[in-house]
């Protein structure tokens, strides 16, 4: 009986119900759109880094610390012969670093030199242009990515010098023809980074068959490489990239809780309104037998029925909404996508998972049928006769 009375009283109540049912709506899709937005950003970052730099899980030699490049030179060890079939069926690519100094022009520029194999496959860095076409010319090819072109003012074909380090001390120098300029979203893979074939650099460093770090296509079924390699998970590579999504995200709360507010109050406001209109109404249906409660109840209800309804109408009237930008993306400014940051390079696809959305309306329905209780304590301190009297 509480439940079809709350109804009726909504539908009675016209333009005022369906503005709060609009506000509840716009409030639970701009909610779910911008969680949509920070959970499609993980996913996509997640992708690009695992195509781009770390793919399934990696092994890196015991000594790098990828924030000291004070290690960077003395971060390689011999490639376990464990993983030569591996490495030579293409499932797992090893990559050495090496500190270095470019002089595009005259200036001086340092740089991370990594080498890879020419013509790997596990990530998706274009190796194939490091192999050497022309070895008479006596230059080494080498790839830069999009951002690091722009700071140095280097193009395709352009010859630049790099001066590196050998295990035994010993500088050494040699001119780098820029093969190609590659345009990658992972800046970890362009910035400050210059790529050349792995057995020139390990032959440049005075190495032979060592590596930095060990790149799986699919994920390692043992863990242990023994005591020179330590492996790094997915989890903890990505790490970083997630602890700075979550505190963008965290930012975001601030908006939820104004959204929030607002639709509290315009369910309150509503609730105090409906009170001070309704007293006879209440009172007639104490007078009737209903106790104070029920009629408690039946106000908490009907703001409860309001969230509902804004339920239903975010999945019919949004849902187009939510689906564009699942499939056409979000698109980044222009101003954002030198942030350097990854997936900010391409249009972010909202992710809406079932357990955010999920979350997220029970959320708003407890805010709801908070603010739609709290005005009534009016409630528990009129009397009936009053109430029947129209009196405050």
């Amino acid at each position: 009986m509480i439940t079809g009375l709350a109804f009726k009283n909504i539908l009675g109540n016209g333009w005022r119900s369906l503005i709060n049912v609009v506000i509840l709506s716009i409030v639970l899709t701009g909610m779910i759109w911008m969680q949509g937005i920070y959970d499609g950003w993980g996913r996509l970052a997640r992708r690009q880094m695992q195509e781009w730099e770390f793919g399934s899980g990696h092994f890196v030699q015991k000594d790098y610390d990828k924030y000291d490049s004070f290690t960077w030179d003395d971060s390689q060890a011999e490639i376990p012969s464990s993983l030569q079939q591996l490495i030579k069926d293409d499932k797992a690519v090893p990559i050495l670093y090496s500190s270095g100094v470019l002089y595009p022009q005259g200036r001086m520029t340092p740089v991370l030199v990594k080498g890879i194999p020419a013509g790997q496959t596990v990530l998706s860095i274009p190796s194939a242009e490091l192999k050497e076409t022309d070895t008479t010319s006596g230059f080494v090819p080498a790839l830069i990515g999009s951002q690091m072109a722009k700071s140095s003012r280097l193009q395709e074909g352009d010859i630049v010098t790099l001066r590196w380090k050998d295990v035994n001390g010993v500088y050494n120098a040699a001119d780098l023809i820029i093969a190609r300029v590659i345009a990658t979203p992972v800046p970890t893979v362009d910035v400050s980074q210059v790529w050349i074939d792995f057995d020139r650099l390990n032959e440049a460093r005075a190495l032979e068959n060592n590596a930095t770090i060990l790149v799986f296509k699919n994920k390692p079924e043992s863990t242990d490489l023994g005591a020179d390699w330590r492996y790094v998970s997915t989890d903890e590579a990505m790490a970083g990239t997630d602890a700075m999504i979550n505190a963008k995200r965290a930012g975001g709360y601030v908006l939820f809780t104004l959204l929030l507010f607002l639709s509290m109050i315009a369910i309150f406001d509503t609730q105090i309104l409906a009170i001070f209109k309704r007293r006879k109404e209440i009172g007639t249906l104490i007078a009737l037998g209903l106790t104070k409660q029920q009629i408690i109840r039946l106000f908490t209800l009907e703001g409860i029925l309001y969230m509902i309804m804004g339920t239903i109408f975010t999945g019919t009237v949004g849902l187009p909404f939510f689906y564009y930008f699942a499939t056409k993306g979000y698109p980044i400014p222009q101003e954002m996508t030198g942030y350097n940051i990854a997936g900010m390079s391409e249009a972010i696809q909202c992710y809406y998972s079932p357990g955010m959305v999920t979350t997220t309306v029970l959320i708003v329905l407890a805010v709801t049928a908070f603010a739609s209780w709290l005005p009534t304590a009016r409630i528990a301190r009129m009397k009936a006769t009053d109430a029947l009297l129209g009196k405050v």
